[in-house]
């Protein structure tokens, strides 16, 4: 707009308003994340095992043990026991039995305890995986166990269910049983009970295997692969390639007899001569050879503890141990 108040002619400031357009309407603010569309539904429910979805929650069957859903065909009900899955029927056949389990697949073992939502990544050895399901294994009745023990032996099923009071005979009514002779233990099954008792002190589970626990070579038998490969790493023996468990046994017994016939030669010794005696210790004979130098004046022991070899001051970078022939 013009404005002639001082014979000038000026421009106004004020915007000239515009009218608005018939056709034209407020606009609401809309979330452009929104959807008119229902949200879609969480994934369908589907078998454990072979992953068929449920069109019918009717065939939807829940295993008693490891508690996932399956179908019809992927879960039985033997009797009137509870419903369970197959591969948790298998494993209750085996009554929870070290030496059934042993003879299992590794990879049933661990689908297993995939299903109890356990992690195996740790897991090495066979041996580890059993000892988690027997960890893990359900509260099975004592009905349930004697029948998969023994399924066709009814006898044995019968003497088994018997209470130990039973096996007891009565004393006579005529004569009296003294406390001596109620408690008294046969010295047969005290021997064995002493000795079951030593060979478990010998081997706890959470020590490591030590040359030192074997007293004699038979011993050697009783060792797993874990306990092999404990003591051959601990004496500074390399196991590399060795795949069965037979070839650890023979650097084990190799090495048993190696470090006792040492032990008979340091003591056979006399007192001035200490030519084969540790430079260190001045106990056990010398065992070790010291790299890169190749000095032979310490005892394993000693030796993984040096840093310097002490003739010719080179620094030790291993310590291996080795054998006389």
């Amino acid at each position: 707009m013009w404005a002639t108040c001082c014979n000038w002619f000026c421009l106004d400031g004020q915007p000239e308003e515009v009218p608005p357009s018939q056709g034209a309407r407020t606009q609401a603010y809309s979330n452009p994340g929104y959807s008119s569309f229902p949200s879609p539904t969480g994934s369908e429910p589907s078998c454990k095992a072979c992953g068929a979805h449920f069109a019918n929650m009717a065939r939807k069957q829940t295993c008693l043990d490891c508690k996932k859903s399956f179908c019809l065909t992927c879960s039985s009900q033997v009797g009137n026991g509870p419903r369970l899955c197959l591969l948790c029927q298998r494993f209750r056949a085996t009554a929870f039995q070290r030496e059934e389990l042993m003879k299992m697949k590794v990879k049933e073992l661990r689908d297993y305890l995939s299903l109890h939502d356990i992690s195996t990544e740790m897991c090495r050895e066979k041996e580890e995986l059993v000892f988690l399901v027997l960890g893990q294994q359900p509260a099975v009745p004592q009905e349930g166990r004697t029948r998969a023990l023994s399924p066709d032996l009814p006898e044995q099923q019968t003497f088994l269910s018997q209470p130990h009071a039973s096996m007891v005979p009565p004393p006579s009514a005529g004569l009296p049983v003294s406390p001596a002779q109620a408690t008294s233990v046969p010295p047969a099954q005290a021997q064995e009970r002493q000795q079951s008792l030593d060979s478990e002190d010998s081997f706890v589970p959470g020590r490591r295997a030590s040359l030192s626990d074997l007293t004699h070579l038979e011993d050697i038998e009783g060792l797993t692969v874990r306990q092999l490969k404990e003591i051959l790493a601990r004496n500074f023996v390399n196991y590399k390639g060795c795949c069965e468990k037979w070839e650890l046994m023979e650097r084990v017994t190799r090495l048993y007899k190696d470090q006792k016939g040492l032990q008979h030669l340091g003591g056979a010794v006399p007192s001035g001569l200490e030519e084969n005696l540790c430079k260190i210790c001045m106990d056990s004979p010398i065992d070790c050879v010291l790299l890169e130098c190749g000095h032979m004046v310490t005892c394993t022991k000693c030796g993984k503890r040096m840093n310097e070899c002490p003739i010719c001051r080179q620094y030790v970078i291993r310590a291996v141990h080795v054998f006389r022939s």
